[in-house]
């Protein structure tokens, strides 16, 4: 049973093993080692570019875990507090990959979604900015042109050190409206224009959907068209233009941003984890069989530098198959004028110093 149960537990490694190497090989491909490739056909018309070095690396990687969970299992190694760390860091780069594909797999429109979504908040980003400013400009040119209207309206009336009537000084005041009404005016044509070329800039957002990573790159180029216009009539700089993440990273952001994460992140980080190490914290953590105390030997307390039975020190070990009789003669002391010192050192009598006889002190 025993050999059955361990040939159990080897299987099913075997089988963690290969899913988490085809998980690792296929967030390398995607992601970090697209090439070199090698085209294998595997069915008529269908030809997989398999990437070498995403499938060494992940091979490797499985490879070496298997072989510390065989050590584990063997007693070579311990998975204590320290041991469970320590196989941890060695098997993050795998449970990384794992989360990449699990989270991808359980959310199919994830990387397009999340490239579209970067690219839109850019250039969202970016005319929301230009029209605060362009709304800001106008109103101000508005507040100057209607602050002259005022001054000049004032003076008509009376209100300022001047009597009413339209005088010099009111002359001068409609001088100073109308001067600025130009100039504001010519302003106010700019900002429209450039108010006009953002609403064209936000049609094409609104109007543009995206199916493909293609698709992502085609929005963005259309939309950097029209921003390059609006930024000549703005005088601003246009943004720069956004790089897509590899899906690793993209996933790796989106699991570890905790003010956004929800059940799926935290169920895909759990099942990463244990896609590593389930088995071999399991086979850890389920106690061992207690061992049987076996009695002890019938002479476990001879000393070890006798030949036979010849003494006996403690006879409670041959309590239980020595009748009582015999009990009795061996709780006698033995006889040690009989032996041989030379073959017996340690049970050989010690000599006694002699003692002089008491005498009287003579004065």
């Amino acid at each position: 049973m025993k050999g059955t149960n361990r040939l159990a537990i080897f299987i099913a490694m075997v089988l963690f093993t290969i899913v988490s190497i085809w998980t690792t090989y296929v967030s390398l491909r995607d992601s970090i080692l697209p090439r070199p490739t090698f085209p294998i056909e595997f069915a008529p018309g269908r030809v997989h570019e398999l990437s070498v070095f995403a499938l060494a690396l992940s091979v490797a990687i499985g490879l070496m875990l298997f072989a510390l969970k065989l050590s584990i299992i063997d007693g070579q190694k311990r998975l204590n507090l320290f041991g469970l760390i320590g196989l941890t860091v060695v098997a993050s780069i795998s449970i990384a990959f794992n989360m990449d594909v699990l989270y991808r797999t359980a959310d199919r429109e994830f990387f397009l979604d999340y490239s579209e979504s970067k690219v839109r908040s850019v250039y969202e980003n970016y005319l929301a900015s230009v029209q605060s400013d362009l709304n800001a400009r106008k109103q101000e040119l508005e507040k100057q042109v209607a602050k002259q209207e005022g001054e000049l309206e004032s003076e008509i009336k009376g209100l300022r050190e001047r009597p009413a009537g339209y005088g010099t000084e009111a002359k001068h005041e409609e001088y100073e409206l109308t001067l600025l009404g130009k100039t504001a005016e010519v302003e106010l044509q700019g900002i429209e224009a450039a108010l006009e070329k953002k609403l064209a800039v936000d049609a094409i957002l609104l109007n543009t959907s995206v199916a493909t990573l293609e698709d992502v790159a085609r929005l963005q180029d259309a939309l950097r068209v029209q921003v390059k216009d609006l930024a000549a009539l703005t005088g601003t700089s246009m943004p720069a233009a956004v790089k897509l993440d590899s899906p690793f990273f993209a996933v790796f952001q989106k699991l570890f941003n905790f003010r956004t994460a929800g059940p799926l992140e935290y169920l895909i980080l759990a099942l990463a984890f244990l896609l590593d190490l389930a088995d071999i914290i399991g086979y850890s953590l389920v106690p061992n069989r207690k061992e049987e105390k076996k009695p002890a030997a019938i002479w476990a307390s001879v000393p070890e530098n006798l030949m036979g039975p010849e003494v006996i020190r403690s006879p409670k070990p041959l309590a239980a198959v020595v009748d009582t009789p015999v009990m009795e003669e061996l709780d006698e002391e033995p006889a040690l004028a009989d032996m041989n010192a030379e073959e017996f050192p340690s049970l050989s009598p010690r000599p006694q110093p002699r003692r002089k006889p008491f005498r009287f002190r003579r004065h």
